[in-house]
């Protein structure tokens, strides 16, 4: 029995289709790189924590948010803390340690700027006066130690630091853009230069001078901020826009900032952190987290809030204030009510990515393999009626292989 054209043709799309259903049913839902243990919870109830900072050594990690509330603690064990004094009762949004580890500023409303010693596990007033009524959000020392930069709600930006006479010496930058809130600052050691990310009016270059040179992004309203001292790059985010921002030391303002959204997520990007070589670590809400690897461009799963509920249902609806990893496999979450659970990789979920990744593979194979042989004997596909030419070809393969 002869097949006609339309028989054939509607069994080749019979088969297409059965190729794609195969290929949609080896696809399967994503799942956290990394588990949760450990739970740990710093003193108190319901702290209000707004971030966490952790030390140049990765041996400590301050905490701080409403109630000018601050506890210091191990970075590999919270329950070893130290309790400080408050201070006033202001909300603090920031923190940066001084290269030397020794010390670190805590920012936050109504000009509070707080310094923490380690040497003698000291919390005191920084004595900076000035700028008294200003809501500061973010702070972060030159990586020379020289200067520290504040940055607040109206848009400024101070550079700051210690006095001869107990006090603090302040100056306002100049060539500041406007009233947008200051959300982050990063410095890097190459050139001296920080970075300043803001909601409204763009990301911002400090040069060693401590002049200003705006270098774009004012569409996103950055929340975030981030900088790899080895590469002279930073990231930024806003909610489902990831930027990246490329640093040129020697001409500041040729500096670049480009950004992608990030489609799929499961909430919206709120806080960075590095995790190691040229990785990053971004928290979302609700409880999850992407890793983001620089060199390639590339942003993964790494925490799923469906995990995190399945394990700790509580935990899931606390916003993550903080995060810092230990080493490459293991670390701690933070979140605004004091909670902490630490992380650690699951190496199956690795192993079986490329398991499946070689069985889905290999089903494609086969699946095209068979459509392709049964497609063959229905056209007649691959009957070529010149065996001149198919020998002439075969012997070209061969002598091709002799050489």
């Amino acid at each position: 029995m002869r097949v006609s054209e339309n028989m054939r043709m509607r069994m080749a799309i019979h088969l297409v289709i059965l190729f794609l259903v195969s290929n949609a049913s080896t696809l399967s839902s994503g799942s956290s790189a990394v588990g949760m243990h450990d739970f740990e919870s710093l003193p108190g109830d319901d702290l209000g924590l707004a971030g966490a900072e952790l030390s140049p050594s990765k041996e400590l990690v301050i905490a701080f948010g409403q109630d000018s509330n601050v506890i210091v603690f191990s970075a590999s064990d919270p329950s070893d803390y130290i309790e400080t004094p408050s201070i006033g009762n202001s909300s603090l949004n920031d923190a940066s340690f001084h290269p030397s580890g020794n010390s670190a500023l805590i920012v936050g409303d109504n000009g509070t700027v707080l310094r923490y010693s380690d040497l003698d596990k000291s919390l005191t007033d920084a004595g900076v006066e000035n700028l008294s009524g200003s809501d500061l959000l973010s702070v972060s020392w030159s990586l020379s130690g020289s200067w520290a930069y504040i940055g607040s709600s109206e848009g400024e930006i101070w550079r700051v630091r210690a006095s001869g006479d107990g006090g603090a010496e302040t100056h306002l930058l100049e060539g500041l853009a406007g009233q947008s809130p200051v959300t982050s600052i990063d410095c890097i050691s190459e050139g001296i230069v920080c970075v300043a990310s803001t909601t409204f009016n763009g990301i911002a270059i400090i040069q060693r001078d401590h002049s200003l040179n705006w270098i774009g992004g004012s569409s996103s309203p950055w929340s975030d901020m981030e900088c790899l001292d080895s590469s002279n790059s930073c990231v930024a985010i806003s909610s489902d826009i990831l930027g990246t921002i490329k640093v040129n030391t020697s001409n500041p303002d040729k500096s670049t900032i480009s950004g992608v959204e990030i489609i799929g997520l499961d909430g919206v990007l709120i806080t960075l952190a590095d995790h190691s070589e040229n990785r990053f670590l971004i928290s979302m809400a609700p409880f999850g987290i992407v890793e983001h690897d620089l060199e390639k461009n590339a942003t993964f799963p790494w925490l799923e809030n469906s995990d995190v509920v399945n394990e700790n249902i509580q935990l899931s609806g606390e916003r993550i204030v903080s995060t810092w990893s230990l080493n490459e496999n293991t670390g701690w979450i933070l979140t605004d009510r004091g909670n902490l659970a630490s992380f650690h990789t699951i190496y199956g979920t690795v192993e079986n990515s490329i398991v499946s990744s070689i069985l889905s593979i290999a089903v494609l194979l086969a699946t095209l393999g068979f459509a392709t042989t049964v497609m063959m004997s229905i056209f007649g596909w691959g009957k070529d009626p010149s065996p001149r030419r198919v020998r002439k070809n075969s012997r070209a393969s061969d002598s091709r292989r002799k050489r």
